[in-house]
């Protein structure tokens, strides 16, 4: 609805600034005298009127011919008294230039402005009467008005007036009928520098380049801004021939905003139409008048219109820039019928309504230029947000990348330093203590043959910790079994594992597996010191959904009920408990119905982070 709303608006305001010329005449005129008749006589090119003086009513038009056309007018002032303070003389509109004359004495020229005219259109003028030059009665007015010799000559009724009544009528029409056309000028010129920048930076649109070329292709046409120049006037049809080129530019720009392709065959008419009128005025004996009125006036009427269709048909399709074009080049083409007409002769007037209706045509182009460049701006933002996202993407992901290979670089250091460990610890103190071993056999010390045993098992159980990694708390599991089991059997107790039921678990560290390593030995230990033990049953399995139990059973003696440690061993359950609580683990120690006793070791199936080992 607002869109709808707002393009009525837009309308709206291009025909009320294409129809600026008739402005003045909705303009009400309160004091003062309109002069609405005249006697009126060709004059010839000396500026002398014929005697045929013939009573007209103004406004008046008569026919031009190649060259300069004159007619020469006489108008009745009557006044009651002679004025105090000068009049005015106000010509609202003429064709193209007048010389001024009161009771015989020639007052102005409105040829000799510096302003120059427009092109074959009208102006307008304002002429101070003074006031000793003014008599009570009948005054005469005499003015020679000089038509262009290409369009029809025209008079409208002159006002007579003072300053203040007429200063603002005088104002509105020189704005209207003089600068207005020379601001469309310097807009197309600002518009063919925009192109052409543009142009150089997009080459590869077309759009660009036929904008830039009907531009500056219709920049002849101005050259009627100085029609008092020598052979200006004999030159015009030439240039206008030459700069209908730009007409069949516009069904081409038509097709583009409509996403259309371009028949090469209209291409080619732009340089061959054109090319075909000259060549018949320089050729033949045709006038170059006729040859422009019959041949590429009309050419260039059914290129504008054609484009208006193709306009058209672009904008029910859908497309937005065909929508801004459309009624701009209506309003143009309509213009230049009107425009035409004038020229044959075959309405009254004075004003060539196509130069505002460029001006509007102009407007619209440039409203295309501001939604491409509109839409260019968004897709570059669009697209540098997407950058953006995908940098941050990169970004995190190069930090996750980071991250892991700083990791894998602390574990592979980790694990370099492992193995160096592994190795002194095997080929160093364990070998030592294999040593004391067999010097205690040998000289048969069963107290340091037994410290030393269980002292190179608990090195052999850090040093096969040290191997362990994620998910591999099984192996390691495996390895006490087979390190207890021969120790074991040397005891004469009966040694029963089972670990096929334990689940899966991660998170799984050296540490962590030596911990759980320690709690088993150290249940196994328990079991066979203070138990004393016959059989012990190792087994895991699942507890609940989120935890793994390990479960050591001995037939040994019960444990004290309230003893906070195991009995003869100081601190031994609460180590226990110490390093299970470093894996979010519990331990619990219990009394079997028919004797014995019962350790289970709860463990979550996600260990936590590496925590250093408790002592003792």
């Amino acid at each position: 609805m607002k869109r709808g709303v707002a393009l009525v608006l837009a309308c709206l305001g291009l025909l009320l600034l294409a129809g600026a010329p008739l402005w003045p005449q909705l303009a009400l005129f309160d004091g003062g005298q309109r002069l609405d008749s005249a006697l009126a006589a060709r004059a010839d090119a000396g500026g002398m009127a014929t005697p045929d003086w013939q009573p007209v009513a103004l406004p008046h038009t008569w026919p031009a011919r190649l060259g300069a056309a004159q007619y020469r007018y006489r108008l009745h002032l009557e006044l009651a008294q002679a004025p105090r303070e000068p009049l005015y003389l106000f010509l609202p509109l003429l064709s193209q230039s007048a010389v001024v004359a009161l009771n015989g004495a020639e007052l102005a020229d409105t040829g000799n402005r510096t302003l120059p005219t427009g092109i074959i259109s009208g102006v307008t003028a304002l002429v101070r009467l003074p006031a000793d030059r003014l008599v009570p009665g009948r005054n005469t007015l005499e003015l020679q008005v000089a038509a262009a010799g290409v369009i029809r000559g025209h008079l409208a009724a002159p006002l007579v007036g003072s300053a203040e009544v007429l200063a603002p009528h005088y104002r509105l029409n020189l704005f209207l009928l003089e600068h207005l056309r020379l601001m469309v000028l310097a807009g197309q010129l600002l518009l063919v520098v925009a192109l052409l920048v543009l142009w150089r930076q997009r080459s590869a649109e077309p759009l660009f380049g036929w904008l830039l070329l009907m531009q500056v292709l219709s920049l002849p046409l101005y050259v009627g801004l100085r029609a008092d120049l020598p052979g200006v006037q004999q030159a015009l049809p030439y240039v206008l021939m030459a700069s209908s080129a730009s007409a069949f530019i516009l069904p081409i720009i038509a097709l583009l905003v409509s996403g259309l392709p371009v028949p090469r065959a209209l291409q080619a008419c732009v340089p061959l139409v054109p090319a075909l009128g000259l060549a018949l005025a320089l050729l033949t004996p045709l006038a170059a008048r006729q040859v422009m009125l019959g041949l590429n006036v009309p050419a260039a009427l059914l290129a504008i219109w054609a484009a208006v269709l193709i306009a058209a048909r672009g904008a029910l399709r859908g497309a937005q820039e065909a929508r801004l074009l459309l009624v701009p080049m209506l309003l143009f083409a309509l213009a230049l019928l009107h425009d035409v007409a004038l020229v044959a002769g075959w309405v009254d007037g004075a004003i060539l309504l196509g130069a505002y209706c460029r001006m509007v045509l102009l407007i619209a182009i440039a409203a295309i230029l501001m939604r491409r460049l509109g839409l260019s701006l968004m897709r570059l933002d669009g697209a540098n947000a997407r950058l953006r996202q995908t940098l941050a993407q990169r970004e995190a992901q190069l930090a996750l990348l980071h991250a892991e290979e700083r990791r894998e670089a602390a574990e592979r250091v980790r694990s370099q330093e492992r193995q160096r460990l592994t190795v002194d610890l095997h080929d160093g103190v364990s070998g030592q203590l294999a040593s004391i071993l067999a010097l205690a056999e040998r000289a048969g010390v069963p107290a340091i043959e037994r410290s030393a045993r269980e002292a190179l098992d608990d090195l052999r159980a850090v040093i096969h910790s040290l191997d362990i990694g994620d998910r591999e708390l099984a192996v390691a599991l495996a390895g006490l079994r087979e390190r207890s089991a021969r120790q074991l059997k040397r005891l004469g107790v009966q040694l029963d594992w089972a670990m096929a039921q334990l689940p899966e678990i991660s998170g799984v560290t050296p540490t962590h597996a030596l911990n759980v390593l320690r709690i088993v030995q150290e249940a196994l230990t328990n079991a066979v010191r203070h138990g004393p033990a016959t059989r012990i049953a190792v087994r895991g399995q699942a507890h609940g959904a989120a935890q793994a139990a390990i479960v050591v059973e001995n037939d040994g003696a019960a444990p004290a009920a309230a003893a906070p440690a195991m009995p003869g061993g100081g601190a031994g359950l609460e180590n226990m408990r110490r390093r299970a609580q470093t894996l979010g683990a519990t331990v619990c120690l219990q009394a079997l119905p028919g004797g014995g006793a019962r350790l289970v070791l709860l463990l979550p199936l996600q260990l936590p982070g590496d925590e250093p080992t408790p002592r003792g």
